[in-house]
This record gives structure tokens, C-alpha cells and sequence, in this order.
């Protein structure tokens, strides 16, 4: 993580993203044809990264999935949430399964602070692993975070001033899920790349031998005939982007050739992290600049 961040005790609420809840006798089996993680071995205490995807393999939208004793829950981008719930009713046909908008009763909040900085509760150390204290948190990859999931809003004070947090903003938080390679984006990057692409795959998020899902053909394909051509990387610019749109050309400075795309980006103190999807082989061997007016210069930095 960012040494600005490294001694912070912050607490985030993420009302950027939503909660679809899919309940029902079926529901285990409904999701287990139509994400790409393995829904068997989920459990209260394990959640994973999941994509969804349309037929030929492209992500509609990347998800946490939650098991809890009654449900699912998939959290995603509000921008997918319309988008994500039409996509999978087609598929329900007639399995006895549920698919809810949540949104408004369960509260999502972000958690910034090492493990022992929590009173009285031991959060989880693994990546995806689920800890319960008056509210689920999920471990996030890469980082000291933990994505945290409330019924009563007023649970979430009580914690924030049991803890001693301070109270951080989105901009923060989202530019912290770029630094860590979290491949959340929006409704104009949907449908663009297959799940290797997005590093869905090293984050424990693609199971090769559970079965036939929505999209395993193209998926098992890449998997077993060599890498993907394209590879999601963390990238970085001294500035504050203002005229950059999610989806604009990253090229070769040298030979202005298109190289890849912006999936998303953040600035926050006079800084911006930039996830890229790049062909592979030219991320880091290449001088990397923004299609914009002033060609601005960006570079590759490790996940942190």
C-alpha cells in the first residue's frame, strides 16, 4: 500500500457499489452455471472474486460473491446492477431462484487499518477469507482492506467509534482497489475482455474443472492453449487526468501504435493509478503514453 496510507485507521462507505441477493432452493446451482469461481467451495467464512459473462467468454461484470446462511450475495459496480440483474433472469428459466436488489437495506462499507487495529475481533488474514462481528468483513487482496457488509446503519457507528476510525472518501478507496490490481469497472468497459485478461484468474476467481457456466468454452480455451494476449496491469501518472475517459487508447510514445485501453482509474493527492489492459508482451518494455492532448506519460508500477 502507499506509504501515505500505511499508519491510516479509515472507515469508507461505498455507496458506489450495489448488493443483488440470490436466494432460493436452486440458487447454488443457477450460479454455479453462470459465474466462472466454484460455488461449492464457498462457505461463511470464504467468499470469492467471480465474473459473469455473456456466451463467448467477455465480462458483463466482475463480483464478490458472499455465501451467508439464507444467501448469496453478489456485490458489484451500481452501473452493472441493472445490467447484471437482466443478464441473469434470462437464465433462471424455471429454477426455484430469487435475484433481489439489496442495495438499500445492506450497507457496504471499507475498512483501512491493520488486523490488530480492530477491538476485541480478529479480521481474516487470508485473501477473500469472511470474518463476522456485527457485520461481515471480506478480506480484499493485496492490501490491508476489508470490504464489509451492515443491516443497520447504525451498527456501522457504533464500530467506527469503538475503533477509533476516521472517515475516508471514495475517491481514497477507489484509488486504493487500483493500486491493489482490482479489476472493478463500469457499464462503457463491459463485454470488452475475457476474464485472464482481467487477472480474474490469479485472484482465485476462475474455476477450470467445476463444469460447463456461461462463457467456459472461450474461457478453458485460453486457459489450455497458452496466456491471453492481453494482460491487465497497475499503471500510474503524476497529475490529476481531466480529459481521460475510461476505455482511451494507452500508445507507444515512440511509434504512437495503440498498445491497450484504460479499464479505470482514480486520481487522489495530486496522483492517479490507472488499471490498463496492454498486450503482454509490451507493457513494460515500452515508453506508455495517454491519446490525449498532452500525451501524457504514464508507467507501470508493481501492485501494492
Amino acid at each position: 500500500m502507499d506509504k501515505q496510507f500505511d499508519s491510516s485507521r479509515k472507515i469508507f462507505t461505498l455507496s458506489h457499489l450495489s448488493v443483488i441477493a440470490v436466494t432460493g432452493k436452486d440458487s447454488a446451482k443457477f450460479l454455479q452455471g453462470q459465474l466462472t469461481c466454484d460455488i461449492n467451495n464457498l462457505s461463511e467464512s470464504q467468499a470469492s472474486i467471480a465474473a459473469f459473462c455473456t456466451p463467448k467468454g467477455r465480462v458483463i461484470s466482475t463480483l464478490i460473491i458472499v455465501k451467508t446462511a439464507e444467501t448469496f450475495l453478489l456485490i458489484l459496480p451500481n452501473s452493472l446492477l441493472d445490467k447484471v440483474l437482466k443478464r441473469l433472469q434470462i437464465y433462471i428459466l424455471r429454477a426455484e431462484v430469487a435475484l433481489l436488489d439489496q442495495s438499500e437495506s445492506l450497507l457496504l462499507f471499507g475498512l483501512h487499518c491493520l488486523p490488530a487495529a480492530f477491538t476485541g475481533f480478529n479480521l481474516p488474514a487470508d485473501d477473500f477469507a469472511v470474518g463476522s462481528h456485527g457485520a461481515a468483513f471480506i478480506k480484499l487482496p493485496a492490501s490491508s482492506r476489508y470490504l464489509g457488509i451492515v443491516t443497520q446503519p447504525e451498527s456501522l457507528t457504533t464500530l467506527s467509534a469503538q475503533n477509533g476510525f476516521v472517515v475516508g472518501d471514495t475517491e481514497e478507496w477507489r484509488y486504493q482497489d487500483i493500486s491493489s490490481g482490482f479489476p472493478w469497472f463500469d457499464e462503457e468497459q463491459s463485454e470488452l475482455y475475457i476474464p485472464q485478461m482481467l487477472h480474474i484468474d490469479t485472484l482465485g476467481g476462475i474455476s477450470f474443472n467445476k463444469g460447463c457456466y456461461t462463457g467456459q468454452e472461450i474461457i478453458a480455451r485460453t486457459h489450455y492453449l497458452g496466456k491471453a494476449k492481453r494482460s491487465l496491469f497497475v499503471a500510474e501518472c503524476r497529475d490529476i487526468l481531466e480529459s481521460i475517459v475510461c476505455g482511451s487508447t494507452v500508445l507507444d510514445a515512440d511509434t504512437q501504435q495503440s498498445l491497450g485501453n484504460i479499464l479505470s482509474y482514480q486520481s487522489y493527492l495530486q496522483n492517479t493509478r490507472i488499471l490498463v489492459v496492454l498486450q503482454s508482451a509490451d507493457a513494460e518494455s515500452k515508453n506508455l503514453v495517454l491519446d490525449d492532448a498532452k500525451r501524457t506519460a504514464i508507467k507501470i508500477v508493481a501492485i501494492n
